[in-house]
């Protein structure tokens, strides 16, 4: 039984399937037959009925290819793996046919050491089931054009199968809306913005960038362009924190040496402002480091506008940083909180959990800046000797996590301005609910963050704009 090497080429070009598949041989009552199942032992493609009780290398190869080109169930595809069942594995482990015939579909057999795809694929997923493929074996939601579905099957019954905020229907028209946000958010004005804002900028493409830019490991770039299989990943965070050299660019580390002159704190309203008052080139990546206490500055700009802050904001300032992670690694950067502020003190207290044990109820003091780091749930703590004037919390996920709860409850019985950042407006839709029905508090309209991220965050089963500190919203008190 020869196979064409039409076929084979045809094959070879397929989308890859990111999953395996398992070739098993069955005997029943005299019937034989060879079926291709995934690992969900769903059929996936072609049963060939009345073989001998030893199927031969040819009828396996046969079997897979019509599997690929004719699937049960979704569009033509090869997946990643191929594994051998029970007897057939015994008898075919080391076939030469075998082995030469998979690789060259470019489809690993169990056991060998074919090179399955290319090492730039970016894997997407369905957003119903959660297959991963390649992004050509996906379709986008024809209404919003956000989510990916991997057949129509997946697309109706995530639209129309369920209700409420795990149906696609709740969400399919705000999604629409949210992609008109693109552009604005992606209206930067770094060189290297049309790239880092493109919606196919990936992790892998973020740390060739830090690369590039020679910042990649180091300093307080530590957490930045980092792969889940990345050893320093999984420490605890707070680990790494350089005061000597946190910047790591040179020309940049001089720049932010000093204060910033009374005239230019008022002039500073973006990011090409704030870079010119600088004179930072905007070849610069260090806005990526520099979102988080430029978002404070904007934060406390606009309380002093709108005269929410009490007098003696204008000398000394209390900041409550809630719900920290990464912001531990970053304490020597909000030194440039200090500089744009450089006529205040200013003392930050941050919270968090499962934090470092270095960084631990330790205090830092950068210049006119004081940091201080507690190991606690904000709720849980009691200040004896401060109040803050200002509470944040950077890109929070309110919804996300039931431990915002009591935390939402005790800021509305301090009545303090407390703001939060987002990366996406779906996000605070969901916070939004969530404060309603177990705070009884309501959220401002988000407002886009001049001062966000340059690096878009992209995800596998959609391409909604998402940006670190994308947009801001406060608590509403009554």
């Amino acid at each position: 039984m020869n196979t064409s090497d039409q076929e084979k080429r045809q094959i070879s070009n397929l989308p890859l399937e990111d999953s395996v598949w398992f070739i098993e041989f069955t005997l029943d009552d005299g019937d034989s037959s060879l079926q291709i199942v995934d690992k969900y032992c769903r059929n996936i493609g072609h049963i060939q009925a009345n073989l001998t009780c030893n199927p031969r290398p040819e009828d396996i190869l046969n079997c897979f290819m019509k599997a690929c080109l004719f699937p049960c169930k979704g569009s033509a595809r090869r997946p990643r793996h191929i594994v051998l069942k029970g007897e057939l594995l015994e008898q075919f482990l080391d076939n030469a046919f075998l082995f030469e015939n998979f690789e060259q579909l470019g489809v690993a057999l169990a056991g060998s050491k074919a090179t399955q795809s290319p090492g730039d694929v970016r894997w997407r997923e369905c957003h119903f089931c959660h297959l991963r493929a390649e992004q050509r074996l996906l379709t986008y939601c024809p209404m919003c054009q956000a989510v990916l579905y991997c057949s129509s099957e997946c697309q109706n019954e995530d639209t129309h199968g369920s209700s409420g905020l795990t149906s696609h229907g709740f969400w399919c028209s705000k999604f629409l809306s949210y992609m008109e946000d693109t552009a604005k958010l992606s209206e930067l004005p770094f060189e290297f913005s049309s790239d880092t804002c493109s919606p196919d900028f990936d992790a892998s493409k973020y740390r060739s960038f830090l690369k590039d830019k020679g910042v990649f490991g180091e300093g307080c770039w530590r957490r930045e362009g980092l792969m889940s299989t990345d050893e320093s990943q999984k420490h605890k965070y707070g680990k790494h924190i350089d005061l000597d050299n946190p910047y790591v660019l040179p020309v940049e580390s001089c720049m932010l040496d000093d204060p910033l002159s009374v005239d230019s704190e008022s002039s500073i309203v973006d990011w090409g402002s704030y870079y010119e008052s600088r004179g930072i080139d905007l070849s610069s990546p260090i806005a990526i480091l520099l979102q988080w206490p430029l978002t404070v500055f904007f934060i406390i700009k606009y309380l002093m506008n709108a005269q929410i802050l009490s007098s003696d904001f204008d000398h000394h300032i209390n900041i409550d940083i809630i719900g920290v992670e990464k912001e531990v690694e970053l304490i020597p950067v909000f030194k440039e909180l200090g500089n744009l502020l450089g006529d205040r003190v200013i003392d930050i207290q941050m919270f968090g959990r499962h934090l470092h044990h270095c960084v631990r109820e330790k205090v830092w003091t950068i210049s006119n800046v004081t940091i201080t780091v507690h190991n606690q749930l904000y709720h849980k703590h009691s200040p004896q000797y401060r109040a803050p004037h200002l509470v944040i919390g950077f890109n929070a996920g309110l919804a996300a996590y039931s431990s915002w709860i009591p935390t939402i409850k005790k800021l509305k019985d301090m009545k303090v301005p407390a703001f939060f950042t987002d990366y996406c407006r779906s996000s605070i839709e969901l916070s939004s609910l969530m404060l309603q029905d177990h705070c009884d508090i309501n959220v401002s309209d988000p407002v886009l963050n001049p001062f966000r991220s340059p690096i878009r965050t992209t995800s596998s089963d959609h391409d909604l704009p998402w940006f670190s500190n994308a947009y801001i919203f406060c608590l509403e008190y009554t």
